[in-house]
């Protein structure tokens, strides 16, 4: 069978469909190679060589999505190939590395399009630093704004912003999807956004006029320690700018700042979007440009729950070094 892989824009998303892979393409997410979690460094390399035989289309997708993202700021992979057996593995109870999944083939495709991006990252005070990053639903965190909660909608946000090493890609794996399907990862582009801002309001966001909270799993429970950074909103190009923004944890320092933050909010409460992950779909979004969040879900706990696994991306790896120990890829930053 030849590879098929189709490129397509579907509702605004851009589509990868995988589900064509050929015998060989198959093998290279699918073949055995070094542990993520004990040789972490060799199974990144083993990966990066990996991917430099995937199709030509998935990688031709991938570099125009890094170099020039698109108007929605994300890209989905469809029918990536999955762990044999993981349907007998349960969800993990607390979104801790699963002790049962002791293939790597989720973490395999998560390295292989993360290399065609950049180099992957974790945070020391983000899953022990794993570069590959259980998502699921833990039943004390039902209604609180972490990657973990489910009965309440997991407001807008880039991910990291109060950290000094964000991460510029986001990547979402979808092992396995809610009970009833109706868990969507929400997204909202600051193209889309910016036309409902008025020039006022754009001015006032591109100023150092902002402050954000620390997130819960970075060591402010109560989300009451706000970062030193005072920092603009938007920056980059006036037509085309970058977005700092968490609907939970940034405040203004203005009234006028306020106002400005407020129609942002309002503005992205209008082109949001959202896409239902299966079994196979990851997820990938330019975290410079685009917003992220999920709709609520009711889960069961019975060890089906839903189940993503992340992994962050940066361009630059020298950016972080300061903060990271030589050969490593998790940044210490303290706070």
């Amino acid at each position: 069978m030849q590879n098929t892989i189709q490129t397509s824009v579907k509702n605004d998303v851009q589509v990868i469909d995988c589900r064509g892979f050929d015998e060989a393409t198959m093998h290279l997410f699918l073949a055995p190679g070094p542990n993520p979690y004990r040789d972490t460094e060799e199974f990144l390399f083993d990966c990066e060589m990996r991917a430099d035989e995937m199709p030509r289309f998935v990688r031709r997708a991938l570099l125009e999505f890094q170099v020039h993202s698109n108007a929605e700021g994300i890209l989905l992979l469809k029918g990536l190939p999955i762990d044999p057996g993981l349907y007998y593995v349960p969800t993990p109870a607390d979104a801790s590395r699963s002790p049962e999944k002791r293939t790597y083939v989720s973490e395999r495709c998560l390295a292989m399009v993360g290399s065609r991006l950049g180099h992957l990252v974790s945070y020391l005070q983000e899953k022990n630093g794993d570069l590959f990053q259980n998502l699921a639903p833990v039943r004390e965190n039902e209604t609180v704004q972490v990657s973990s909660s489910s009965k309440v909608r997991l407001q807008f946000h880039r991910e990291t912003v109060f950290h000094p090493y964000p991460p510029d890609f986001l990547l979402l794996f979808c092992l396995r999807p809610d009970h009833d399907r109706v868990a969507e990862t929400t997204y909202a582009s600051i193209a889309r956004a910016l036309p409902l801002l008025s020039e006022e309001h754009q001015n006032l966001l591109f100023q150092p006029l902002y402050r954000t909270g620390i997130d819960y799993s970075f060591g402010s429970p109560q989300s009451g320690k706000l970062s030193d950074r005072v920092l603009p909103v938007l920056y980059g190009r006036r037509n085309d700018p970058f977005l700092n923004y968490d609907e939970d944890l940034m405040e203004a320092t203005t009234p006028e700042a306020t106002a400005a933050l407020n129609a942002l909010q309002e503005a992205i409460a209008q082109v949001y979007r959202g896409v239902k992950l299966d079994t196979g779909d990851l997820l990938c979004i330019d975290n410079r440009r685009t917003v992220h969040g999920r709709s609520s879900f009711v889960p069961r706990y019975d060890g089906r729950d839903r189940w993503l696994q992340r992994s962050f991306v940066v361009r630059d790896l020298g950016l972080s070094a300061v903060d990271r120990l030589p050969g490593e890829r998790i940044i210490r930053t303290q706070f």
